[in-house]
């Protein structure tokens, strides 16, 4: 008994120190940060989807739990076998497309001002855009940080993230001052009688 338990600690321990030489073998989900709702990745034989969550009160992205990939041999069966019933089928998966969200009234944003939108994106989950009038028209942009997805606030100097103090130009979402490296996801944004809507 005494040498069995020997050697599962002797086991515990090496399994430790190899999987902390090489995290991304432990990892479960990909190491990569999503940047954008509904971007997609294939990480060890599994399909994950960026998804918006809750973490502490704040809006952040990160990945699902990921699907499995669908093998060649599941699409080359011709037919479900008799035992089979319809309710075990599997169904294709549901693809969620853009829509229009109606956002405000067009006098919310003034001339040469911005304004930040909270409104219901397609998957359901409360998304933040922000809305610029210029001299060219107006131009939408996603108020998530693509450095850590944390909400970007509307400033004098600019676009700011009050995570890690990442600035974006409040004219088109260009970065300014990292940490982050992407600009602000532009978003079609369009007016029709007085009323503000992007596709999202």
């Amino acid at each position: 008994m005494e040498k069995f338990s020997r050697r599962t600690i002797g086991l515990g321990v090496l399994s430790s120190l190899f999987l902390s030489a090489f995290p991304a073998l432990a990892a479960e989900k990909p190491l990569v940060p999503c940047r954008y709702l509904g971007q997609k990745i294939v990480f060890r034989e599994r399909i994950f989807t960026c998804v918006a969550v809750k973490v502490r009160g704040k809006r952040t992205l990160a990945w699902d739990s990921g699907k499995p990939l669908p093998s060649a041999r599941e699409s080359s069966t011709p037919s479900p076998s008799p035992t089979q019933s319809p309710q075990s089928a599997s169904t294709p998966e549901k693809t969620i497309s853009k829509v229009e969200i109606l956002l405000g009234k067009s006098s919310e944003v003034p001339p040469n001002g911005s304004k930040i939108f909270t409104a219901k994106n397609r998957y359901g989950n409360l998304s933040g855009y922000v809305i610029i009038r210029s001299a060219m028209g107006l131009i939408a942009l996603s108020d998530i940080c693509p450095h850590k997805g944390c909400n970007v606030e509307i400033k004098k100097e600019g676009l700011l993230c009050p995570c890690h103090n990442a600035l974006f130009d409040p004219a088109n979402g260009d970065v300014l001052r990292g940490p982050a490296s992407y600009p602000l996801e532009r978003i079609p944004v369009r007016e029709l009688d007085d009323v503000i809507y992007v596709t999202d």
